[in-house]
């Protein structure tokens, strides 16, 4: 069974809405755009590997909740990552990974996310971690996972899929980045 993704990204609005989301690149902003644009959604453009850095990054410059919603293929990328996040320990950042399989914006290449226990490989690092593969079980991992002391990571198996209606991401990097800046300094 899989999570839907669009789904996912709309509990995570409504669980904590005054969290500051960064999504990867490709699907996950796809999802998080179709689940409701706003102003404190970051949609990463052009960087694989880089959304668990970056959500770190604003976790430890600010107290509002940060929700990092990343890829397994742009995880892999980077999973040292989840080492450095532990050691930092910002109480307010959750990670969200959309495990799909598949390098889903790059043409669907497998990844070699099947080899890799995510919530294990978080636990090790010292990180709390959550699984879920349905809309229920996100629901309340994320909520766990929002709720918790430190940062927490829900590992979430979702179908390859990109929603082909979603809204365009036409912002210029400039615009999003200002946007988004006003929006978490409120």
């Amino acid at each position: 069974m899989t999570a839907d993704q669009t789904a996912c990204s709309a509990i995570i609005a409504e669980e904590t809405p005054d969290a500051a989301v960064i999504s990867n690149l490709g699907a996950a902003s796809y999802h998080l755009i179709t689940a409701g644009d706003r102003e404190r959604n970051f949609y990463m453009t052009g960087h694989m590997g880089g959304t668990t850095p970056m959500g770190l990054g604003l976790a430890l410059a600010i107290d509002d909740p940060v929700t990092v919603i990343d890829g397994d293929g742009s995880l892999l990328m980077s999973l040292g990552t989840l080492s450095t996040v532990a050691a930092a320990d910002p109480a307010n950042l959750t990670i969200v990974l959309m495990d799909n399989g598949v390098f889903e914006t790059t043409g669907g290449q497998p990844t070699l996310s099947s080899h890799v226990d995510f919530a294990a490989v978080a636990e090790d690092c010292g990180l709390a971690a959550f699984h879920a593969d349905s809309e229920t079980e996100f629901r309340a991992a994320y909520g766990e996972a929002a709720a918790h002391e430190g940062p927490a990571v829900v590992v979430c198996e979702v179908s390859p899929d990109t929603p082909e209606d979603h809204p365009p991401l036409d912002y210029s990097h400039a615009y999003q980045k200002h946007r988004f800046r006003s929006a978490v300094r409120e």
